[in-house]
């Protein structure tokens, strides 16, 4: 059956490409949880979706013989476990561009306001008998196109500041409208969002909410018992050799995980080292307190596998990005980096922790009210991570760069938790 290009135009400008191939496109990973809290996938989300578009990445695929296999492998690099919510845009489902991915891993989420008609409805089919699940993707459940429901597998709403009775109310229409469909709630922001989407049904959650504190009184380190976040502190305020050997080799389990890093793949050294003061000597005082306040971080009570990867992604790209920004110093950044999740990790406010912490006065202004080029730097990779990436790049300057830094640091955070695990 003949087929149309879906209104690709033929004489358009190609787009700028990434080493990988694949065209130069702001993206980002967001963790995807059920309602325990498990991580069960992710959301890539790309450009032109918060100013109301929908896919894209696809359609910046790379071309060529090896154009599929080249974006597997991205893919998995990008998302290496789990589901993924991969927003897809009618033009690239009518050019079928999603076909080489991995069906039984991949929801492809398309905007509900599309119409139906019959490119569309035979694309998606074509799609669900190779395995793929479609997931409708909306704001408004007014506008989502009847037919297109009843071809869904899942409903996908922007949940935001939306109230409860809305939310509710859009609950109940869903269920009285179509059979079983799984809900998943987006950009669920705070706990208790959180809480009230698990309530009224929602089984999917993604969001920052687990980045925020749980309710409960607050509590000091030391009533949290929380010795990683000072042994945190002490490593990002020492520069000494013989001090920082000290300060890992007091406490055990932080001495053999940086033992396991120091041996790991991820460091192929030439040798294997059987002590502190030899990864020192191997890998220089700045990798191993860089890793030591990993471990350490990875070292506290109940801090989930998700919020160490965002911590850690968080640190490399203020440490790359700074070494854009005259005023920012790498080491430091990628402090503050690692540091912006303290709050969820030990359920206390920023300024309680960092009154009992020995760390710089620019790094806790940073932490705190987001002041000075560190508190700039930090702002901008967070708007990076929620998707804002024009205010990201506003404020860095970096356009390019700012996609490149997050694409890198992600696959170093995942290979870095594996290494310090």
């Amino acid at each position: 059956m003949a087929r149309r290009r879906g209104g690709v135009s033929e004489s358009a400008e190609p787009a700028p490409r990434s080493q990988s191939g694949h065209a130069a496109v702001s993206l980002v990973r967001q963790p995807v949880f059920n309602g325990d809290e498990e991580p069960v996938g992710h959301r890539l989300l790309s450009g032109g979706e918060r100013s109301g578009g929908s896919g894209g990445y696809l359609a910046a695929m790379p071309q060529g013989a090896d154009a599929e296999l080249v974006l597997a492998e991205e893919l998995h690099a990008l998302a290496p476990r789990g589901l993924v919510f991969l927003s897809v845009s009618r033009t690239e489902l009518l050019e079928r561009r999603a076909l080489s991915l991995p069906h039984d891993r991949v929801v492809l989420c398309l905007r509900a306001a599309e119409a139906l008609d019959e490119d569309l409805r035979d694309a998606i089919d074509r799609h669900a008998m190779r395995g793929f699940r479609l997931a409708l993707h909306t704001t408004d459940l007014t506008a989502v196109d009847g037919p297109l429901l009843d071809r869904a597998d899942a409903l996908m709403v922007e949940v935001g500041a939306g109230s409860p009775d809305r939310l509710a109310g859009l609950v109940a229409s869903v269920r009285a409208r179509v059979g079983p469909l799984e809900l998943v709630a987006g950009g669920v922001e705070s706990r208790a969002s959180f809480q009230v989407c698990r309530q009224l049904g929602f089984e999917l959650f993604q969001g920052q909410f687990v980045l925020r504190p749980t309710d409960g009184p607050a509590r000091t380190v030391a009533e949290a018992g929380l010795g990683g976040i000072g042994t945190m502190a002490d490593l990002a305020a020492t520069e000494n050799f013989e001090h920082l050997a000290a300060i890992i080799t007091r406490d055990p389990g932080l001495s053999m995980r940086l033992l396991r890093y120091a041996n790991s793949a991820h460091m192929a050294l030439p040798r294997r080292v059987g002590s502190v003061h030899e990864a020192l000597a191997w890998l220089g005082t700045v990798a191993v307190r860089e890793f030591a306040l990993i471990a350490a971080l990875a070292n506290v009570p109940e801090a989930p596998a998700e919020m160490l990867v965002t911590a850690l992604t968080r640190a490399r790209m203020c440490q790359q990005l700074s070494r854009r920004q005259p005023a920012t110093d790498p080491e430091e950044s990628f402090t503050v980096g690692l540091f912006s999740v303290a709050e969820a990790v030990a359920n206390a406010p920023i300024e309680l922790l960092v009154d009992e912490l020995p760390l710089r006065e620019d790094i806790a202004a940073a932490l705190i009210r987001r002041e000075g080029a560190l508190g700039r730097l930090l702002t901008a990779v967070i708007a990076y991570e929620c998707g804002d990436f024009a205010s990201a790049i506003k404020l860095t300057g970096a356009s390019e760069a700012i996609g490149e830094a997050y694409l890198e640091s992600i696959r170093w955070a995942d290979s870095a938790v594996k290494a310090v695990g």
